[in-house]
C-alpha cells in the first residue's frame, strides 16, 4: 500500500524585505508521498529590477554558504523582476541510515514551512533586512486556508542591516 501524498500547496509572502513593499515571493510545495525523499521547493521571487538585481547577488550567497540539513540552489534570472531558486532537502547527506539526526532533520524539513528557513538564511547569511511584521497566505488549490503574520524576531534572532532599496 503507498502512503498517501501530501497535497500541493503555495505560501505567499508579499512583502518580507524592508524597504520593499513591491518585492515578494511565493513557495510553491510539489505534491509529496510520505517518507520518500523530499522534492525540491521552488521559490518564485519578483519585485522591481533595481533590488530584484541586489536580490540576485545576496541569493547566490544562500546557495555557496549555508551548511545545514537544507541548501538552496543558485537563484535564476527568468526576466529583470523574476527570479526562482529552490529549497533542497540535505538531511540523508552525510548520515548513516540509521543515524537519528538525519530522520529529525527530514522531518523538520518536512513540516517547517521553507519561508522560515530562507527568510533565516537571508537575514542571517545575506545580512538582509526583514521587515517588522511578515505576513503570509497559504492556498491549497484555488481555496486560501490560512493567513497569519510573524515578527522579524520569531525567525531569526538577530536581523540583517542590509536594505535592497539601497
Amino acid at each position: 500500500m503507498r502512503p498517501n501524498p501530501l497535497d500541493e500547496i503555495t505560501i505567499k509572502v508579499p512583502a518580507p524585505f524592508a524597504g520593499v513593499a513591491e518585492l515578494g515571493f511565493s513557495a510553491r510545495y510539489p505534491e509529496q508521498s510520505l517518507l520518500l525523499p523530499l522534492r525540491d521547493v521552488p521559490l518564485w521571487i519578483e519585485g522591481p529590477a533595481q533590488p530584484m538585481r541586489r536580490l540576485a547577488d545576496r541569493l547566490r550567497m544562500l546557495a555557496a554558504l549555508v551548511e545545514a540539513a537544507h541548501g538552496w540552489t543558485p537563484p535564476i534570472a527568468l526576466t529583470d523582476e523574476v527570479l526562482v531558486m529552490a529549497f533542497q532537502d540535505r538531511s540523508g547527506e552525510g548520515h548513516r541510515p540509521a543515524d537519528p539526526s538525519g530522520v529529525l532533520d527530514y522531518v523538520a524539513n518536512l513540516v517547517r514551512p521553507v519561508v522560515f528557513p530562507f527568510l533565516h538564511d537571508c537575514a542571517r547569511v545575506a545580512h538582509l533586512r526583514l521587515t517588522d511584521r511578515i505576513e503570509m497566505l497559504v492556498r491549497h488549490a484555488d481555496r486560501e486556508v490560512a493567513e497569519l503574520a510573524v515578527r522579524w524576531d520569531q525567525i531569526v534572532a538577530a536581523n540583517g542591516e542590509d536594505l535592497l532599496c539601497a
